[in-house]
């Protein structure tokens, strides 16, 4: 797995450059203060975090991690990519924000850090950059202060059974939900952000059910509080999707989605604690 998980800082470290010019992100906006905020069900998860302590896991470049950092958490950003990290770290110096930065992969991490946090925090897009979902829980366990909140949203396992390449509106199967623990390997031009870009990008990804997912945290000795699914998505993971005025992202009505705009669960979240201490 490590020569995997290689290849995907190296692609990573590619695509920071790219995603930083992108609009995607649009990082002129976002650093004079015109961007969106963190999406409504990432800031409700974890709650009041003024004075807190928050890890974010897998942050890329740190926008979410500096919106949390502006909200008032005392945040550590941490992400694989040493390019990102740089980044992140000149663009909260820029903005004028505390945030600190970590380089490190995730399974690394506590050999890196030592510290708990009152809030550790994943969203959207990272669990299929992780081979072993056993040894992420041991990590968000790992770091979590007791009474501790672990708090991700994320698309849902479902979505990714199904061919994100196609131009027109339909749902092709492309992959078993019960997949196996090898990764997939994907090679296409450009970046998510720039499709155009003169570059070919190799990703290697792994699907997880969702009972990898809860069963793993539970292994973990977190307490599940909360676990919900969504119709919508906060990015376009077809391109042939629809974006709402409220930023999220839907299935059209069309004739080859018979079953409509809120057959398929695109997105969940869950909340989960770790036990506090007892006399």
């Amino acid at each position: 797995m490590d020569e995997y998980r290689e290849a995907n800082r190296a692609l990573w470290n590619a695509w920071t450059p790219l995603n930083l010019a992108s609009k995607f992100y649009d990082v002129e906006a976002f650093a004079a203060g015109r961007a969106r905020d963190l999406d409504s069900i990432a800031r409700a998860g974890p709650g009041d975090v003024r004075g807190k302590s928050l890890l974010h896991l897998q942050c890329h470049f740190g926008m979410d991690t500096i919106r949390w950092a502006k909200h008032g958490a005392v945040v550590t950003g941490v992400d694989f990519s040493e390019e990102a990290i740089a980044a992140g770290r000149a663009l909260a110096a820029r903005m004028g924000v505390s945030a600190a930065f970590v380089h490190s992969d995730i399974y690394e991490l506590p050999s890196k850090l030592e510290r708990r946090f009152d809030v550790v925090f994943t969203s959207h897009g990272v669990l299929n950059w992780l081979p072993d979902l056993e040894r992420w829980a041991q990590v968000i366990a790992h770091f979590l202060a007791p009474g501790g909140i672990f708090y991700i949203v994320e698309a849902h396992p479902v979505l990714n059974m199904f061919n994100d390449r196609l131009t027109e509106p339909d749902l092709q199967l492309l992959y078993p939900y019960f997949h196996g623990a090898e990764p997939i390997r994907e090679e296409h031009r450009g970046c998510y952000t720039a499709p155009d870009a003169p570059i070919t990008s190799v990703e290697h990804v792994w699907l997880h059910k969702m009972s990898d997912i809860i069963g793993s945290l539970a292994r973990a000795g977190l307490c599940i509080e909360s676990f919900e699914e969504y119709p919508f998505l906060s990015w376009g993971f077809f391109p042939w999707m629809e974006q709402g005025a409220d930023g999220w992202w839907r299935l059209p009505e069309h004739e080859k989605l018979p079953l409509g705009r809120g057959s398929l669960p695109l997105m969940f979240s869950l909340k989960a604690t770790r036990r506090p201490l007892t006399s």
